[in-house]
């Protein structure tokens, strides 16, 4: 979820506050006949919003912190591998199949192929783009753990560079590890966290966005369009957010 979706899910409880604060102003005259629109109501759709909101808030950081983490791990890979060709390469006894070996895990490991693609897999059967990731990351540290086995398995295999011995590829492994756990940590209270939010602004029974649009269809009936009272509430734009 980008964060122009945050935004607009924050957008929406801060105007549903300023809708109840204009209601007050109103007095008397705000006294709709549907009891869901009355004001003690219309505040506890917004007090529950702005706390789901406000544990979204809390618990994004955390996952923002580590997806970031684990790209600082991630990214020099696909780099490397091209230095580790040369290092396997060089190293003596090494076959012709033992370097198609080692050429086929780096795809693996860069996420490209030597065959065309198959067919992509239609919408509705794709999964969300959270497991797509964690998915490919955790396959990635598995064939990196694959080319250290390679490694292992090829007795000449020795390089003076130290930033391409075994010990520092496993380091770097365990790395990639750390940080894919991480994301998937801090992923799971987030993803609780907008459900439950999600929920109260969208798709609960009386949920925020089509409570307050009603609401504001009987401000139209008790104020005068021309009237700065009614702009005021007019400005106010409840949307559903596609999350």
């Amino acid at each position: 979820m980008n964060s122009t979706s945050e935004t607009g899910h924050a957008r929406n409880v801060a105007n549903a506050n300023l809708f109840n604060s204009y209601a007050a102003n109103l007095g008397a005259i705000y006294k709709p006949s549907n009891p869901e629109l009355e004001l003690a109501k219309l505040q506890t759709i917004y007090t529950k919003a702005f706390a789901e909101q406000e544990e979204v808030n809390t618990t994004l950081p955390p996952y923002t912190l580590a997806v970031k983490a684990r790209q600082a791990v991630f990214a020099p890979i696909n780099k490397k591998l091209t230095k580790l060709e040369k290092a396997y390469k060089t190293t003596t006894g090494v076959t012709a199949a033992q370097m198609e070996n080692f050429q086929t895990i780096a795809r693996k490991i860069k996420g490209t192929r030597k065959d065309p693609p198959a067919a992509p897999t239609p919408p509705a059967t794709q999964p969300d783009s959270h497991s797509v990731s964690q998915l490919s990351f955790d396959q990635r540290t598995n064939n990196y753990g694959q080319l250290i086995e390679l490694f292992n398995n090829t007795p000449n295999y020795g390089p003076n560079e130290e930033e391409y011995t075994i010990p520092i590829l496993q380091e770097e492994r365990s790395q990639m590890r750390q940080t894919t756990q991480q994301v998937a940590e801090t992923y799971f209270p987030l993803s609780q966290a907008r459900t439950r939010r999600n929920e109260t602004l969208y798709t609960n029974d009386n949920n925020l966005v089509d409570t307050f649009n009603l609401a504001k269809d009987y401000i139209s009936l008790i104020l005068d369009k021309k009237s700065p009272e009614y702009k005021a509430f007019a400005k106010l734009k409840f949307k559903k957010i596609e999350s």
